[in-house]
Formats: structure tokens, sequence, C-alpha cells
């Protein structure tokens, strides 16, 4: 019987090229990311200022793209400021005429890895201190479990029905799609997968934008979410499953093996392109070891299920038992090192295993991790043997150790989509230590000073001054930091600032070598015959 291929070769191998380089070329012009943190606002928050700012800049720690930015009056009415301006990892929003009293700006922004980051600045105007604000309310439950339930359903997609598309061409002795209920779930992993890849893009601009996930199924939001780095991930996973339902059409088995080939490679860069783990520094070791991770999940996740077909139809299961049982040690190894590897980069130390909230997704899913390779053990080291001999009931056993196995690495991926609404504790010690400022107010007739001091520690400083007269902001010509420790014999340390807009001038890198409590002087030149010159303390930790 010559039946003739759903699918010619020749017609797969454009496809599997164009889809390579539009991977290459994703992948090749994607930059450093990192988790966003705001290091410092000005004016500062919980500032007091004489005069209303005109505008307020937050300076974050890598480069951020606005989606909402709110201004919270003291009545507690809200206003759209007049203008919000992006550049890089610099923010500046031009504010409405402000009053006197307590305000707030509410922000929104995209982090460059893809995740939101939301916070809130406090001031007032010629009242009393305001206490610092805190952050934004956290996302409604209802968006937080569409997000969840959408990156579950994509991970399957990707693991079982991608990873299971590699296993029926290259596993199973004799290239078919896997039959009966196994081959049913592959196939409709890979069409829910599809499914979430488009609905997932949707749901991140509704996250992004501040909407519920209804409005996540509307023109707008699914825009946002396409054009953000985690549209990325999704446009490369969407092509991996694409390619996947391919290979299972295609009758030829050289070409069904390429295409789930590359199917296979494009789990592993969709996962690359964004989020925590492959854009933490230093990418050259993060981004190759999510890679790694994800495709050696997919090769083991994807074998079980045309295991158990195989194994229930009798003739093509031993020798794909055998070959499995063969080579899966090398793709469980590079897994566990790369799980190595991004544990230690994302955790920075052992105590934030217990005592942040990725950490305790990462032991919830280390301990399901030490469950399973026990699973997989007792499947290798006792159940294959015995299918190799033909004893009794060894297959059915097998059979049932490797439904169990399914589910508990299925239970995996569910924690592991938890990561999406944790930060890793790289980001709070970065954000700890860049978000820790001092502020201190001076003034005498002539001039007021806003002195903000970012981080207060040891090291180098950004000293940001906000610069007021009598009528607002005071058009100076130069202005120079001094600081003095002499208790640690340090007399005058000077720096030059510079003006970044009207009336705010800052200095950065100045490099503080000591803790203590240190005098600053800020010197203002007005004019070429007058100078001003106000001191205050500040207290620099270690």
């Amino acid at each position: 019987m010559n039946a003739a291929p759903a699918v010619r070769a020749p017609r797969i191998w454009p496809i599997c090229l164009l889809f390579a380089a539009a991977l290459w070329l994703a992948l090749a012009s994607a930059p450093a990311w990192a988790h966003a943190s705001l290091v410092h606002s000005e004016p500062a928050n919980a500032s007091v200022l004489a005069q209303p700012p005109e505008a307020l800049t937050l300076h974050f720690n890598e480069d951020v793209t606005p989606t909402r930015v709110e201004l919270v009056e003291p009545d507690g009415s809200t206003l759209a400021p007049r203008a919000i301006h992006a550049d890089g990892a610099v923010l500046t929003v031009q504010l409405p005429p402000l009053g006197q009293g307590h305000h707030a700006v509410s922000w929104h922004v995209i982090s460059a890895d893809g995740h939101p980051v939301a916070g809130v600045v406090a001031f007032a105007v010629g009242t009393a201190a305001v206490q610092p604000a805190p952050v934004s309310a956290p996302m409604p439950a209802a968006l937080a479990g569409a997000i969840w339930l959408a990156r579950v359903v994509l991970y399957l997609g990707l693991f079982v029905g991608v990873g299971g598309a590699f296993a029926e061409t290259w596993l199973v002795p004799g290239h078919a799609p896997t039959e009966g209920a196994a081959g049913h779930a592959i196939g409709a992993a890979l069409a829910l997968g599809l499914l979430s890849a488009a609905v997932s893009a949707g749901l991140q601009g509704a996250d992004m934008l501040g909407l519920g996930p209804a409005q996540g199924l509307g023109w707008h939001a699914w825009r946002a979410g396409a054009g953000s780095p985690y549209g990325v991930t999704l446009g490369i996973a969407a092509g991996a499953i694409v390619l996947a339902l391919i290979a299972r059409r295609v009758r030829a088995p050289g070409a069904a093996r390429a295409t789930s080939l590359l199917a296979l490679i494009g789990v592993g860069l969709a996962l690359a392109a964004s989020g925590h783990a492959s854009t933490a520094p230093p990418q050259w070791a993060t981004r190759p070891a999510v890679f790694l991770h994800a495709t050696a999940i997919a090769l083991w996740v994807g074998a079980l299920l045309p295991l158990m077909a195989a194994l229930r139809a009798g003739g093509s299961g031993p020798p794909a038992l055998a070959r499995f049982s063969r080579l899966i040690v090398y793709p469980l190894g590079a897994l566990v090192l790369a799980g190595v590897v991004l544990a230690a980069i994302q955790m920075g130390s052992p105590k934030a295993l217990l005592t942040t909230d990725y950490g305790r997704v990462l032991a919830l899913k280390l301990a399901l991790v030490a469950l399973v390779l026990l699973l997989a053990a007792f499947n290798r080291w006792r159940l294959t043997d015995a299918v190799a001999k033909g004893e009794a009931n060894a297959a059915q056993q097998l059979r049932r150790s490797i439904a169990v196995e399914t589910a508990v690495l299925l239970a995996i991926l569910a924690v592991v989509a938890l990561w999406r609404f944790t930060v890793p504790p790289r980001s709070l010690v970065h954000a700890a230590h860049t978000q820790e400022s001092v502020q201190v107010q001076l003034h005498d007739p002539r001039a007021m000073v806003d002195l903000q001091v970012t981080p207060a520690r040891v090291g180098p400083v950004a000293i940001t001054a906000s610069i007021h007269g009598a009528s607002g902001a005071l058009a100076a010509r130069e202005v120079r930091y001094t600081l003095a420790n002499p208790a640690v014999g340090i007399e005058a340390l000077h720096a030059q600032a510079t003006e970044v807009r009207p009336g705010v001038w800052r200095a950065d890198k100045v490099l503080v070598p000591t803790a203590g409590r240190w005098t600053v002087r800020v010197a203002i030149l007005v004019d070429a015959f007058t100078e001003t010159t106000l001191q205050g303390t500040v207290s620099i930790g270690r």
C-alpha cells in the first residue's frame, strides 16, 4: 500500500529553516534583562517640599516601559499626568499643578524581563512630614488565577505536547503518532498549549494595564502583552507547538524527526527568551542553563506517555523502554546541573529558601523533584529489568509507576508556574541595596534644599538636591557638594553636581569610604557674585 504522505518533506524544510532563522534573530537581538527595581526618585519618597514639583522622575536599575501612572490627590481623587516620558531606565512624569497637602504618584511599569512592577511615591507640599508610601495593591485574585492556569497549560503544551511529539519520532521504533488515550492526550496538550499562548498574551497585557481577566481578551490588552518581552516567549512557544503538530502529520521519518527536533529546540529557546531565571546576570550562564533545563524537562516528560502506550501495545514497548533507560541519564544530568546553577544565581544565600516566597516555591519544587527522581530510579533499576526479562505483570506495574511519575511531574509544573508572582531573592537584595536612601532638608533665608543620598551605604552613592528659592526652583549656575567626617580624619570630599532638570542637581558615583555621620555642604553659585552654602548631616551605614 503506497499511501501519500500527509505533508511532503520538501515543503517542511523551508518552514523549518524560516523558523530557525526567526528564533536566531529574536534571541541574538535580545538585551541582557533583569528584574527591575526603583533606585531612587526626584522628589524622594516621603519628602516635604516648599514648592509643588513640576515633574516626578523615577530612576530604575534597568530599562522599563510605563503602562499606567496616576496622581492621587489628598481627597482621594485621581488625576492623569500631563505627560510621561521614558528614556531607558529613567521615567519622567510631568505633573499637573499641585496644591498644598499630601500627594502620591502610583506607577506601573513593565520590567525588561517581562514582569510588571508597581509602586507609589508619596510627598507633601508645605505640610508636615509624610510617611513613605507602600507598594500598591496586589494583583486581583481572579487575574492571578487566570495567569497561573494559562501558564500551566502552556507548560503542558511545551513539555507534554512538544516533548511527546519528539519522543514519538525518535524513541518509539516505527514512526507513528501514539495511539489511544496517550496519543489523544499529546494532541490535546498541543492544541491547548497553542490556545494558551494566545490567551496568555492578553492576560499579560491585562496585568500591565491594570485590567481584569475579562479585559485580557480584548485587542488592546492582547497587543500590549504581545509587545512585551514575554510576548517573545509566547511567539517562540507557539512556533514550537506548530512544528510539533506538523511533525505528527509527516509520514516521512527523516522529515518528522527534523521537524520535531526543531520543535524541541524551540521549547528551550522560548523559556530562555524572557523570565526571572533566563534574564539574570551573567547572561552567558543563565540563558544556556534555562535552555538546557527546559529541553531536558521536555525530553523526560514528553517520553512518558509514548512509553506507556508502547508498553501497552507490547511489541515496541521493550525496545523503546531500553532506549529511554539508556539515554535519559544524560538529560537528567543536564537538568540537575542547570537547575543548581540557576538556583545558586537566583537565591543568593541558602536562608532565602525559607524566608522568601520565591525560595518557598523552590523548596516545594525540590521536594517534588526528589520524589519523582526516586520513582524514576525505581522504574529504571527494578521494573525496567523486570520488563526486559519478561516477568509477569512487570509491564503493567511499570505503566502504573510511570502514570504516578507523570502526575508528580505535572504537579511540579503547577508549582513552577507560581514563580510568575514572586521576586527572586537576588532582586530583593538589589532593591534593598539600591532603594535605601537618606533625606535631609536644608534651608536658610535665601534657599531651601531637599537633599537625598542613595544608597545610604558605604561605596559609590548618588547625591541629589532639589533647590528652591523664595518663588520656586532656584536658577543656579553651579552646585558643588562637600562631604566631611573629621572623626575618621576626612576633612573634605568634593563632588561637582550636574543639573538633570530645572532646580535638580545630581552627582553620581561619589565614593563614601566609611560609615558614620557625615557633614554635607551644598554650595550654590547663583551668579558671579552670589554663592549660598547650606550644611547638614547624614548617616551612612555599612
